[in-house]
């Protein structure tokens, strides 16, 4: 990126302060990009087993009816029940808080305050179980046609950076894009450094995704969709803090505006020359809550190759068991609470780029696989030659079976 530098030797006025530069740089590009239309699919209906607690509770709620129908469903909290019977449980349901409703409309029946409130009672219990055993809808994908769409834009940043008499280092930097209504400039990132590390606040990566990195290399003029990165539970960290010596780098960061629980992340990275080839290897972990995200990555260059490889692997912990309390002869069913059923995630990524002079080509892979569903595959391939500040750029992704493609020009000023 060409830089045009604002003030290549401002005084600062400061005591103990040498120098300060700033620094405006901008990117812009001109192209377009294709999007493959969508096969329309219908959603998915998941019917939920219906414990026999929740089919106390119906019964236990009709007898203030004194009906003594039974329930038509399947009391089994293993298997799912099937359409018909979910149908039969919602009528038997709706039956009963229609007879209970009446009940407390009749004075005669219902005169003192205690019948009031354990009509109400059974009238919530009815609502949690009827919340308990409702289905599912997943899977609907809306049809789409393929579409073309300009893809331009600028950016316009903005880098200070001067350095002390005493030797202490410091910057910041912001896109123009950063500083928006309300953001008061703290979109961007600053940072001190010296003998004693780097400390650095705003807008940051965690301390995982610096020493593992984000993601392999990507394709394209726009990105297509950058499915080339990883996923980091720890990517709104705002403060870190790194020590380099001897080729290894330390790090650590957390997000300030969590109070309570954990939300950290620390990593380590080595980079060094291996018989003539850049070599690089980082490792990272981040907590969030009860979920850990473990990553780590392996990068080698040597003359025009670049290999690139990189694997994580969130752990979300283990899921409450559900817990319900059942109908007896005095206390009605109540729905049992679980805790968020967060699957567990594993992503992996490879990349491999050459450069020949002006050309660069570049292909990736990666596969995103979450427990409980069908993995899911990307993949790409792309080139771009730099003619000097302007550089040419295509690129085709295969985005999980969907196809998108872009190419045009991309300027640095």
């Amino acid at each position: 990126m060409k830089h045009t530098l604002l003030a290549t030797t401002a005084l600062v006025a400061m005591t103990g302060a040498a120098a300060a530069e700033l620094t405006i740089s901008a990117t812009a590009r001109v192209g377009l990009k294709t999007t493959e239309g969508l096969v329309g699919v219908g959603a998915t209906t998941t019917y939920k087993p219906i414990t026999a607690n929740q089919v106390n509770s119906v019964l236990k709620a009709k007898a203030w009816m004194a009906t003594g129908a039974a329930i038509t469903a399947t009391a089994d909290a293993t298997t799912a029940a099937t359409a018909a019977e979910y149908v039969a449980a919602l009528a038997l349901i709706t039956e009963a808080e229609a007879a209970i409703a009446t009940l407390k409309a009749t004075a005669t029946n219902v005169d003192t305050a205690a019948e009031v409130t354990a009509l109400n009672y059974e009238l919530a219990r009815l609502a949690e179980v009827k919340a308990a055993i409702a289905p599912t809808s997943a899977g609907l994908v809306t049809k789409t046609k393929d579409s073309t769409d300009s893809a331009n834009r600028m950016r316009v940043s903005f880098t200070g950076s001067g350095e002390t008499d005493s030797g202490i280092a410091f910057g910041a930097s912001i896109r123009a894009d950063n500083s928006v209504a309300g953001a008061a400039g703290t979109g961007g990132s600053q940072f001190i450094s010296g003998v004693f590390g780097k400390i650095s606040m705003g807008d940051l990566n965690g301390a995982d995704e610096s020493a593992a990195g984000g993601g392999v290399s990507g394709v394209g003029l726009t990105g297509l969709g950058d499915h080339n990165d990883l996923a980091y539970q720890s990517s709104a960290h705002n403060i870190g803090y790194e020590y380099t010596t001897s080729g290894v780098t330390f790090g650590y960061s957390q997000n300030t505006a969590v109070k309570t629980g954990s939300n950290s992340a620390m990593g380590v990275k080595w980079s060094g020359d291996m018989g003539g080839a850049a070599l690089s290897v980082g490792l990272g972990q981040s907590k969030v809550g009860t979920a850990s995200q473990n990553s780590m990555s392996v990068s080698m260059s040597t003359g025009g190759l670049t290999l690139k490889a990189i694997s994580s692997s969130n752990d979300n912990g283990t899921v409450a068991a559900v817990t319900e309390a059942a109908a007896t002869a005095t206390t009605a069913y109540i729905a049992g609470v679980t805790a968020a059923n967060n699957a567990d995630t594993d992503q992996t990524g490879v990349s491999i780029s050459y450069a020949m002079d002006a050309m660069s080509v570049t292909a990736f892979t990666k596969t995103v696989s979450t427990t409980g569903k069908k993995d899911m595959d990307y993949s790409g391939f792309g080139f771009a030659y730099d003619m000097g500040g302007v550089s040419l750029k295509a690129g085709v992704v295969d985005n999980n079976d969907q196809q998108l493609v872009d190419f045009g020009l991309s300027f640095s000023f």
